[in-house]
């Protein structure tokens, strides 16, 4: 057998050479969840030896890490909003850069003071907007909606997990067709909203293993946002809201539609990185 650190070591090598970033840390999150033991302890534990049916395990995570496979499909699952999400190839991976997008829908009282409102999550995915909205804000009536069917079964895996599947309705659509006017209190997504000639520059661990249809925006990266601010405005109740998590670059943009569509107290908010990532309205 071998220990820790000569694996750790080793493995780190591996990816290096087959260019994965930052590849100590990608290796110790790796072997962390194999020994389902927190990251920084590893380094107490350097001189123990790996059992060989952990090492099994290790070397296919290794491989598959080298080959460009995002860390979170590897191992599984991953964290968001302090919740756990399983993560696999039909949905993208939940990140920090789409908490904004939760925390500004929770900070909005006007919603939350009315009673049971009905949220619409367009374009799901893995659930994770949902989902952490029904874990902190249970007595609302949500509806997760995505047009790819394996995504849904994810979500619904998702609001398993984490104790919420009653309060949630999932259904298959697009965007949102089948809902009757003015039935809405809130409208959230995190539709694609990357431009297709940027689709090339993404890092291959996003571009090769992420479902291309949950990326692609279109020509300016906006063609599913303008056409769900459209919709949104004829299925909203008079004082409901919208909120959008949108690029970097296209505040201004995404602001000029919510105003030519109706939509007042339009507001763009920023991520930790203080580059625009929110943009919210009311009906």
């Amino acid at each position: 057998m071998k220990t820790l650190i000569e694996i750790l070591q080793s493995g780190a090598d591996y990816l290096a050479g087959k260019g994965v970033e930052n590849p100590r840390l990608v290796m110790e999150q790796l072997m962390a969840h194999a020994l389902q033991c927190p990251r920084l302890q590893l380094y107490v534990r350097f001189e123990s030896l790996i059992p060989e049916e952990t090492l099994v395990r290790l070397r296919s995570g290794i491989k598959r890490l080298g080959a460009g496979e995002p860390l979170q499909y590897v191992v599984g699952d991953t964290e968001f909003m302090g919740y756990r999400f399983k993560t696999d190839r039909r949905a993208l991976i939940p990140r920090p850069d789409t908490e904004p997008l939760v925390t500004a829908v929770l900070a909005c009282a006007p919603l939350w003071a009315r009673p049971c409102p009905a949220v619409a999550d367009i374009g799901t995915g893995s659930g994770c907007v949902v989902v952490s909205l029904a874990r902190a804000r249970p007595g609302a009536d949500y509806r997760a909606v995505d047009v790819s069917e394996d995504a849904l079964a994810l979500a619904r895996d998702n609001a398993g997990l984490n104790g919420v599947d009653p309060v949630i309705r999932f259904q298959q659509g697009d965007l949102l067709a089948g809902f009757e006017p003015a039935s809405l209190d809130a409208v959230v997504a995190n539709l694609p909203y990357i431009s297709t000639a940027e689709m090339e520059g993404l890092p291959r661990h996003i571009r090769g293993h992420e479902p291309g249809s949950a990326l692609d925006g279109g020509d300016d990266g906006l063609v599913l946002i303008r056409r769900l601010i459209t919709e949104a405005r004829a299925v909203l109740r008079p004082g409901g809201w919208i909120f959008l998590e949108i690029g970097f670059d296209q505040g201004a943009r995404v602001m000029d539609t919510l105003h030519e569509r109706g939509f007042t107290q339009a507001t763009v908010l920023p991520d930790l990185g203080l580059r625009d990532r929110v943009a919210q309205a009311m009906c």
